[in-house]
């Protein structure tokens, strides 16, 4: 009976671990239940088996574990469970809609990052000019990237 109890012990540990390295993220209660499964097979087999079955036991599990590991690899679970879609749309954005050329007003400093209304469109902008006052007249130089980039108009 108690060989039995060592070798369910074992395997829904192992199982256990398993699952915790490679699906759940952190530590969760699958890693801890594993890791007391393991620890209650150990235990159980000291204590019934004596100090050498014990450590044959031990050895035995890590061995397992390691070879259940490389199993669980090789098969290509992870290749199985893993998602393969590519997604190539991007998001309309207010950035989309700015061009450069355009041009607008500085609604806040820019030193050298602040707001702009360009077109229409209040968005975040960066100086390349370095200081720009509020109210000033702006110039779009680029805007790519999630970053819109402007000089002062009469900055020729």
């Amino acid at each position: 009976m108690n060989t039995a109890l060592i070798v369910l012990f074992v395997t829904v540990g192992i199982m256990l671990l398993l699952l915790e390295i490679f699906f759940l993220p952190g530590l969760t209660i699958s890693g801890i239940a594993g890791a007391l499964f393991i620890g209650a097979a150990v235990w159980i087999t000291f204590a019934t088996y004596g100090s050498t079955t014990g450590l044959y036991t031990t050895f035995g599990i890590v061995v397992l574990f390691v070879l259940s590991l490389w199993i669980f690899i090789k098969a290509g679970v992870l290749e199985k469970a893993a998602l393969k879609t590519e997604i190539n749309s991007t998001v309309e954005t207010e950035i989309t809609k700015i061009k450069a050329g355009q041009t607008g007003i500085a609604l806040s400093r820019l030193a050298p990052i602040g707001n702009a209304e360009i077109e229409g469109i209040t968005i975040e902008v960066k100086s390349i000019d370095g200081f720009i006052d509020q109210n000033s007249e702006i110039e779009v130089i680029s805007a790519e990237q999630g970053e819109v980039l402007v000089k002062l108009m009469n900055n020729e």
